[in-house]
């Protein structure tokens, strides 16, 4: 009496997880698969969106200033104070640091106008 229950279930168990089940996980890593891509390449696209935003905001020149012991902003001859890239500029004032220790302070502040085009 039980064995023809127990045959049913096994047959209608088999029938349900071939198909439906079976497809449903088929389905269900193929979408994985597809949502990863997708929000790799979304992941991509809005990083490069975003530096060439961050880029058009850079300053155009930077300037090293030159501060006294007093705080006051100076200009001393001889030494370059307008740069192009940051990298060049943040050099300089290391350099002009390591010289002028005692009395001068450098900083690098960027500017919105480029300076240092010959007008």
């Amino acid at each position: 009496m039980l064995e023809p229950a127990v045959g049913a279930f096994s047959l209608v168990y088999s029938w349900i997880y071939q198909y439906l089940v079976g497809p449903f996980l088929s389905f269900a890593k193929d979408f994985e698969f597809a949502a990863i891509c997708t929000i790799t390449v979304l992941f991509i696209i809005i990083s490069a969106l975003m530096m060439l935003h961050r880029a058009k905001k850079l300053p155009k020149s930077y300037v090293v200033e030159i501060i006294d012991v007093y705080g006051n902003k100076v200009s001393i001859d001889g030494v370059r104070q307008v740069f192009k890239t940051y990298d060049a500029a943040e050099s300089y004032a290391r350099m002009y640091r390591d010289q002028f220790k005692q009395q001068y302070k450098f900083r690098v502040v960027g500017r919105e106008k480029d300076l240092t085009s010959k007008a």
